[in-house]
């Protein structure tokens, strides 16, 4: 169970992009009981990753319908955003990597 289960409050903002881009409770509710937390950008992007789940629902059609889903919570446990993208674990792993700053190339 995710540190967001017990505490977690959905801003305007969330429940306007959940409803505009059509993010059912249940798949909420799957997401939060088992997506995967990843720290990115300030803030932790939970997502589905099959092979962290239980394997009676890696082919679950819940885990299928919550694939691509990622749902964006702030350090104070409410929910900031949500999104769908194909790449969805793919993108927050490589949002979530360290980048070196860029070094100005003046003198």
């Amino acid at each position: 169970m995710l540190a967001y289960e017990a505490d977690r409050r959905p801003t305007r903002h969330y429940k306007a992009r959940a409803a505009e881009r059509a993010l059912r409770s249940d798949i909420e509710e799957f997401l939060m009981t088992w997506g995967t937390e990843t720290r990115a950008a300030g803030a932790t992007h939970i997502t589905l990753v099959r092979r962290d789940l239980p394997f009676e629902l890696q082919d679950s059609e819940e885990a299928d319908r919550a694939e691509g889903w990622i749902i964006v919570a702030s350090d104070d446990g409410s929910l900031i955003t949500c999104y769908r993208r194909t790449d969805a674990w793919r993108f927050v792993r490589r949002k979530s990597q360290m980048r070196p700053r860029r070094r100005s190339r003046r003198i």
